[in-house]
């Protein structure tokens, strides 16, 4: 799945409901629908030209239809309750035939089984993070050490898979940007057409810019004294898990960015060990 990488208004990506894709034609999308059939006979050729992804939302049946249509294009499936509904991702397994496809679901009761399912079906990832609680650390901490030393985990978990990716080239990263929750990249449309910020941003007043609502949120943080200001991860992360609540404990969560940040460590150093090409390791 791409992630936005660019900050002007041209780069801006709408996430939105299919019935208001007329007002959205021309832009760049992703297109969300509970109705697989819909989605493929109301997309045509200059819409998919500009579609970042479709959203299956609330694991709707009928998804036989998508299959062999728009070959290669990326389908997420949201999973709202994980839980309850992660037995229903085994139905979507044939969708891997001809498309990219990664599960979005919420931290929280039963995320982890659902990831492991999810994982074991060749699907993607993306965690919906808020603000984790203790044992939801622990179990993210164990599905972290698994993306890294497990064999047979072959696709991504976001936000693990760019933020390593980002500390092992020793690159500017983004948290908010790797979870399409960046109001400089990303605006998500209700079903009324209304423009909201995104993810977990959606109840925030955007203010007079929400191209700047990340660069803000960051120093208003570190003007208030948070622990952000001698936290070693504070340029990826930018205050991402001090919203919405700011006096929010990040022991936790600083543990897993220890984690990869020790695991990119290995890596650049294994690589920098590592012979040249064709070249044998000396005696």
């Amino acid at each position: 799945m791409p992630n936005s990488t660019g900050s002007s208004a041209s780069a801006i990506v709408y996430h939105i409901p299919l019935a208001q894709l007329a007002a959205y034609r021309g832009q760049r999308v992703i297109v969300r629908s509970d109705n697989p059939l819909e989605l493929a006979t109301r997309l045509g050729e200059d819409d998919l030209n500009n579609l970042a992804y479709v959203q299956l939302c609330s694991l709707p049946a009928g998804t036989e239809r998508l299959t062999h249509w728009a070959v290669d294009l990326p389908i997420e499936l949201a999973v709202e309750d994980p839980a309850e509904d992660f037995a229903q991702l085994y139905r979507y397994a044939k969708l891997l035939d001809n498309h990219p496809v990664r599960v979005a679901l919420p931290v929280t009761r039963g995320f982890e089984d659902a990831v492991r399912l999810a994982l074991s079906l060749q699907f993607a990832v993306r965690l919906h993070v808020r603000q984790p609680t203790a044992p939801l650390i622990e179990q993210m901490a164990r599905l972290l050490d698994d993306y890294l030393h497990r064999p047979t985990v072959a696709q991504p978990i976001e936000y693990f898979h760019n933020l390593l990716l980002g500390l092992c080239r020793e690159e500017p990263v983004n948290l908010w940007a790797i979870q399409e929750e960046d109001p400089a990249l990303i605006r998500y449309v209700d079903d009324r057409g209304e423009e909201r910020l995104p993810g977990k941003l959606s109840e925030a007043e955007p203010g007079s810019d929400p191209a700047v609502f990340v660069a803000h949120w960051g120093d208003t943080l570190l003007a208030v004294g948070a622990e952000c200001g001698e936290c070693p991860f504070f340029a990826p992360c930018r205050g991402y898990f001090k919203w919405p609540q700011r006096d929010y404990d990040c022991a936790g969560v600083k543990s897993l960015f220890h984690i990869l940040q020790n695991a990119a460590d290995e890596i650049r150093g294994d690589l920098a060990a590592a012979p040249p090409a064709g070249k044998p390791h000396p005696p």
